[in-house]
């Protein structure tokens, strides 16, 4: 939550002005983007460790890329929101990205509580993922402002999307075996 937090008043804080407060408390990030990427990895693990011999191991390894490519998202756009943090245009955009990583797991559940099959509500928020940032990337071009950070993001969210539909392949399964040994 306190992520959040700071994805709201952060922006506030620049447009009232105050840049120097924004750099004080921005530095929380610092400690708050790490303690997420291995909050988010624990969390894969522990979803993994619960599930072995409940559930079959291919099913096991194909839900495995839900919590790979989210934590391995959130660190590339927190790594580089902090990389570009002197180039305000890219830093923010970049934040952003760190966001719009939380819609798919609310909308997703959202979609599964109202009755939607729990693969296709997954397809249905990486599409609207695409779609959003799809719209920001094209709106950049549009007013000719940088666009390079959300062609890396959208390029970043169709590696998940397509990694989610190719779960059950024998390329997918090999490497979260793979993986799961190794850091599981």
């Amino acid at each position: 939550m306190m992520w959040f937090v700071l994805l709201i008043v952060q922006p506030l804080l620049i447009h009232a002005g105050r840049a120097k407060l924004h750099r004080t408390i921005g530095k929380v990030s610092y400690v708050l983007g790490p303690l997420i990427i291995i909050s988010l990895f624990m969390i894969g693990k522990s979803g993994y460790g619960r599930s072995v011999g409940v559930f079959p191991e291919q099913q096991n390894l194909a839900i495995m890329v839900l919590d790979i490519r989210g934590f391995l998202s959130f660190a590339l756009f927190w790594a580089l929101a902090m990389f570009y943090r002197k180039d305000s245009a890219s830093h923010m955009r970049y934040m952003i990205a760190t966001g719009i990583l939380a819609i798919g797991p609310g909308v997703g559940r959202g979609l599964i509580a109202s009755g939607v099959e729990f693969t296709n509500a997954l397809t249905i928020t990486d599409v609207a993922d695409l779609i959003i940032v799809g719209f920001l990337l094209g709106f950049d071009i549009y007013k000719k402002k940088n666009y390079k950070p959300f062609l890396v993001v959208f390029i970043v969210f169709l590696i998940g999307a397509v990694l989610w539909q190719v779960r059950d392949s024998a390329a997918w399964q090999s490497f979260a075996k793979s993986y799961a040994a190794m850091f599981y």
